[in-house]
């Protein structure tokens, strides 16, 4: 990896420090997420999209760089190695999750092959030329699945069962994408894909911290509801 620490040549100042602040909150969503599976047994990370986020991130640690700088490379390489950890819990815990008898079954094979499918995906889509030297359209590809599924898991939870799932997880998934899309308008101001994409998953995030902040007797877990 030949490149420099953070690369003001290439991307404005206000665009790094967004951008480097929303990767930074999303290893802490990461480490959030790790400590809650250690301690409750339970991933709050929607079972079905866990393959599809370790494989862009095993596309975009390992095989492709950011060329934002070896800062920005070393917290894809973070994320990626904490979400190892995630797709593992997932495969032992991610039944505990709402689902059918048949999907229960056969699960553990289809987030592998998932798992597979995400990797190809991530890697053609970038080197036939789709995606930006950061990963972001691919990344927000997952994203939008990402944020719509979490409020599906939510919905699909019983009220009493809400005790597993973070609002520290949700507003650190929230900020990091937040900042990370604000970036977005300053690299590609003349990519209304990716900002759609962007504005789209915030948002869906705070709906869903909405959604639960509401079930835990809170307004978005800020303050307490009478």
């Amino acid at each position: 990896m030949n490149q420099p620490l953070i690369n003001f040549d290439e991307y404005a100042l206000a665009g790094l420090i967004f951008n480097g602040v929303g990767c930074l909150f999303w290893v802490v969503a990461y480490v959030v997420l790790v400590w809650e599976i250690r301690k409750k047994k339970f991933v709050e990370m929607p079972a079905y999209i866990a393959g599809a986020n370790i494989g862009w991130e095993l596309v975009w640690a390992l095989i492709y760089h950011p060329d934002t700088g070896l800062l920005f490379a070393l917290s894809y390489q973070a994320a990626f190695l904490l979400d190892c950890f995630i797709f593992y819990s997932v495969l032992k815990y991610g039944t505990k999750q709402p689902m059918n008898p048949e999907s229960r079954k056969h699960f553990k094979l289809f987030a592998f092959i998932n798992f597979i499918f995400w990797i190809f995906f991530t890697y053609t889509y970038n080197h036939e030329g789709y995606d930006t030297s950061i990963g972001a359209n691919s990344g927000y590809i997952i994203n939008v699945i990402l944020s719509l599924m979490c409020i599906m898991l939510l919905f699909q939870t019983k009220e009493e069962d809400t005790k597993n799932f973070s609002l520290l997880l949700g507003w650190s998934r929230t900020l990091g994408t937040g900042l990370i899309t604000v970036s977005m308008f300053i690299f590609y101001p003349d990519s209304r894909f990716v900002q759609l994409l962007g504005v789209s998953c915030l948002i869906m995030d705070f709906t869903y911290i909405y959604i639960l902040g509401k079930r835990k007797g809170t307004f978005m877990g800020l303050v307490k509801l009478q």
